[in-house]
């Protein structure tokens, strides 16, 4: 890791009776993009607000560059901040409003007016500068909000779900724009979402989080294919889970049928343990030779576009989603209510504890 700019040392936060945050520790490098990412109520909106200084930690510390800045205020903290709701002054210009911190720091005019207009550029608005927020769409509302957090030159970004508001088409514009700047200026970024997509593709390591611990961290490619846990699988990406027992070794039993692992297994034989493939890992109608194969009866088929989407049943009590590419629907003529082969490749399945 690169040098570690903040560091977040054992944060615990608790309101009367409810833990939103339990015991929390994380080294986050110097221009690093990192995304907490989890569900609503796993706190990691409480998490950006501590680091913000917007709430105080029930016990830890927050270092930013060395220094302990967990009771420092907001004021006193070198952060830049952009909300969900983008919070521009209504009654302010677009220049106005990316001027504000500027002027609260009495830079000189021509400073002010040379950084409004970098940043204006910066996001792609340099005609819009005499408009107010009510005449700019929503994407454009977002782009004067990253502009006005970045005039300031913050040495951290923090964004509180900044695209959660937006349709998709610019959701997913704007994405593409935020990582490429995070790039150009690389300012240390910390996002919030709950949006596994944002995560997977801006961020440099994703820190997954569930009832406010951390679960895991790490690169994007890591979390969505070596998931630590069911949790994790589950809510980065699609995951099938299979119950079945450990046969030792490198081998499992699911219903009658022994599956090869492309690993040992650390629980004993005879224990249960839950399987798990994602969607796009599952090969369907091959012909019924290859390693691992089960025969599923198939009860829904959906087009996609990229993909068809088949809902499967393994004996009576196990679902399975399955991706067919459109040019392997050639190969085989599949409908409901056929029973078809499929291959569970053994370095594709992953093994956890019945009980996790």
């Amino acid at each position: 890791m690169a040098h570690a700019y903040l560091q977040i040392d054992h944060v615990s936060k608790r309101f009367d009776r409810t833990v939103a945050l339990d015991d929390v520790t994380l080294a986050i490098g110097e221009g690093e993009f990192v995304f907490l990412l989890g569900p609503s109520g796993c706190g990691k909106t409480t998490l950006l607000r501590i680091i913000a200084g917007l709430e105080e930690p029930s016990a830890g510390r927050i270092i930013q560059v060395g220094q302990d800045v967990t009771r420092l205020p907001p004021s006193r903290r070198n952060f830049g901040i952009v909300f969900q709701s983008y919070a521009l002054f209504p009654n302010l210009t677009v220049y106005q409003n990316i001027a504000y911190g500027l002027e609260n720091r009495r830079e000189p005019r021509e400073k002010i007016r040379a950084r409004v207009a970098e940043m204006l550029e910066l996001v792609g608005l340099p005609e819009y500068a005499s408009r107010y927020p009510a005449q700019l769409s929503g994407g454009q509302q977002q782009r004067v909000a990253l502009a006005r957090a970045l005039a300031i030159s913050p040495g951290l970004l923090l964004l509180d779900e900044p695209l959660s508001a937006l349709d998709a088409r610019v959701r997913a514009n704007l994405r593409i724009e935020i990582a490429r700047l995070q790039r150009q200026l690389g300012i240390t970024t910390v996002m919030v979402s709950h949006d596994q997509e944002e995560a997977l593709t801006m961020a440099d390591r994703v820190v997954v989080m569930e009832r406010g611990r951390v679960v895991q961290v790490g690169e994007p490619e890591v979390i969505y294919h070596q998931p630590a846990t069911p949790f994790v699988a589950d809510f980065v990406g699609l995951m099938n889970f299979l119950p079945a027992v450990a046969c030792g070794n490198h081998r499992v039993r699911f219903q009658d049928t022994v599956l090869e692992l492309g690993y040992g297994l650390e629980q004993p034989a005879g224990q249960p343990v839950t399987l798990a493939i994602r969607p796009e890992q599952v090969q369907v109608a091959r012909n019924g030779q290859a390693v691992n194969v089960l025969w599923a009866r198939v009860e829904e088929i959906e087009f996609i576009g990229p993909f068809y989407r088949l809902h499967l049943r393994l004996g009576h009590e196990a679902p399975m989603i399955a991706y067919m590419p459109p040019e392997h629907s050639s190969e085989a003529v599949i409908s409901a209510g056929m029973t078809i082969p499929v291959e569970l490749p053994p370095q594709h399945l992953r093994v956890y504890p019945a009980s996790a």
